[in-house]
């Protein structure tokens, strides 16, 4: 019993660990409360975290309607997650990317998109996931390193 106690809270200070830290939606960055009124207009901040990403400070919000979005220290959106049943706003979607799903997936509707070395990752609904560049070519494999996958 006395290892189960031990093990679990390992666990949760490992766990505990990965979790931001809560800011007031007061000090986010104006961009980002700016990037949130323009493409999700009336959507309000259900939770806002701060935390130290590998490129320096990133914010992680939640809307109330479902919505996650990850923001760089700048402001800049690194990775948008619509709600359930919902998409990413268009204008956030380079337009190669957007022609490129349409022709290629007709019918199909982009509901993740994240900012990638060298262009985007985009989730459609129906789980197919896409590694393109800006002008919607498939991102090169890279080489050494992390796997890409």
């Amino acid at each position: 019993m006395k290892r189960f106690v031990t093990l679990a809270l390992i666990a949760f200070a490992g766990l505990s660990s990965f979790a931001g830290t809560p800011v007031a939606t007061s000090q986010l960055p104006q961009a980002v409360k700016t990037f949130i009124t323009t493409h999700f207009p009336g959507d309000n901040i259900r939770k806002a975290e701060k935390d130290n990403g590998r490129r320096g400070l990133e914010y992680e919000v939640d809307l109330a309607s479902g919505a996650e979005i990850d923001f760089l220290e700048n402001g800049d959106w690194k990775e948008v997650k619509a709600a359930r049943g919902q998409v990413v706003p268009a204008a956030i979607v380079p337009a190669a990317i957007a022609k490129h799903v349409a022709d290629v997936y007709p019918g199909q509707t982009i509901v993740e998109i994240a900012r990638k070395r060298g262009g985007y990752e985009v989730e459609l609904a129906n789980g197919t996931e896409l590694k393109l560049t800006e002008d919607a070519k498939p991102m090169p494999a890279r080489q050494g390193g992390r796997n890409n996958h």
